[in-house]
């Protein structure tokens, strides 16, 4: 049988092997003329600029690939698991948090030097970053922060669940019924834990970004005027200052539970039309206006999905027990290794995950075109076209993607389909 260790690298070579053949669709893309609907995005100029900086970014992210896949394979083919588990004293707990303490440390140190180069010699380099050191600095350690607290958490829950499940179930000897209500309660807990990530997610944009209240006048006016007949309301508008990062130009309806506010960039402030501001929140009250169908129903189904098949697997754990197994032989380890664990799990059920990915990606652009129709219906149809071009331009982005690609992995639809709707 193929070693568990193969099997990781197999899937993290597919990885490499999938983002470059989506690369290169875009790049067979890029050398196709600009259809009509986006062909003023960019002048001639403007467009070798854009192209200049595609391909930096590409070659920057294709060697920082190489070297995680380098750094991912000498941990894995290297006995460093077995020696963890040696000197943790077969400790599972223990052994997490070690082996993630040392892949999360070359994480981080990999990801700033990526980081840097990106911010400070490409994004600098076209006149887009505003980032000082210090301003890097904290971004980086507050990101870092949050991995590591929901990392070390989410893992050390679930080596808790996988050392505990053996005693819940009395040695897996339970029924459907029992089984049902131990993964039921398994499952708050968990949607416990990520609706408290989503507290501290939102906590640390509070750290990066200062948020201050919109001013009382008309634009606030305007702004509430859209508002009416919404059920979903918006608690507060805020304005955040993106301009001591960068000189992207956004506005955001920030979710939290039941609570809801409107974050807009400085930038977007100072430097676009009102009507142009008010087209992207025509369309942000869209999302709020946006009532439940048959596929956002369908969504939910894959977690339901994943609700029975552990259910059916608690039941009948013999498919579970061999994985384990075959994981710590592979590996030469006695106590199950968790960081292993999700990994190959993780993999496992990738070709579900790629699948539903894809359909969540399309339900997502079917509700950025229903929301773009608010901001038409309000009539801000020809603001919004001429604010979606004059962002691609300023941030550089890729105005006609491959449509495989678009298909594939856009959650937002591609500027040229967007705008053709809209012009529809």
């Amino acid at each position: 049988m193929i070693s568990a260790r193969v099997f990781i690298f197999v899937f993290l070579v597919g990885r490499i092997f999938y983002e470059l053949v989506l690369s290169k669709l875009n790049d067979v893309q890029r050398k196709k003329p600009l259809p009509e609907e986006v062909s003023d995005v960019y002048d001639k100029d403007r467009y070798q600029t854009y192209l200049n900086f595609t391909a930096e970014k590409k070659r920057l992210s294709i060697k920082f690939k190489v070297i995680n896949l380098f750094l991912d394979s000498l941990i894995i083919f290297s006995p460093v698991y077995e020696y963890i588990d040696t000197w943790c004293n077969h400790n599972s707990y223990l052994a997490y948090l070690v082996i993630f303490a040392i892949t999360w440390g070359i994480e981080i140190v990999v990801n700033t030097i990526s980081s840097y180069i990106e911010t400070f010699g490409i994004m600098e380099k076209y006149g887009m970053n505003k980032k000082d050191k210090k301003e890097f600095t904290k971004d980086i350690v507050l990101n870092g922060l949050f991995e590591l607290i929901i990392s070390v958490g989410l893992g050390e829950l679930l080596t808790y669940i996988g050392e505990h499940m053996a005693v819940w179930t009395n040695d897996f000897s339970v029924g459907y019924v029992k089984s049902i209500i131990i993964c039921a309660v398994i499952f708050v807990v968990l949607f416990l834990v990520f609706s408290l990530a989503k507290l501290i997610a939102f906590a640390v944009l509070k750290k990066q970004y200062k948020f201050t209240r919109m001013e009382d006048g008309p634009l606030r006016d305007k702004i509430n005027s859209l508002l009416a007949g919404s059920r979903k309301k918006v608690k507060e508008i805020y304005v955040y200052n993106e301009s001591k990062k960068s000189t992207r130009k956004n506005a955001f309806l920030l979710k939290l539970f039941w609570h809801r506010e409107f974050g807009i960039a400085d930038n977007f402030m100072n430097e676009n039309a009102e009507d142009e501001l008010m087209a992207v929140l025509s369309h942000e009250i869209g999302h709020l206006k946006h009532k439940k169908n048959l596929l956002n129903f369908l969504k939910y189904l894959e977690t339901i999905a994943i609700m029975v098949l552990i259910v059916l697997l608690v039941v009948n754990p013999d498919i579970i027990l061999s994985i384990t197994n075959w994981i710590r032989e592979s590996f030469h380890i006695s106590a199950n290794n968790y960081n292993l664990i999700i990994i190959v799990f993780f993999n496992i059920y990738k070709p579900v995950s790629f699948l539903s990915h894809m359909f969540n990606s399309y339900v997502s652009r079917t509700e950025e075109y229903e929301a773009d129709r608010e901001a038409v219906k309000n009539g801000y149809g020809e603001a919004l076209i001429r604010t979606f071009k004059t962002l691609s331009s300023d941030e550089l982005i890729n105005v006609y993607p491959h449509p495989v690609v678009e298909f594939i992995e856009y959650d937002h639809p591609g500027m040229y389909q967007r705008i053709k709707a809209i012009n529809s």
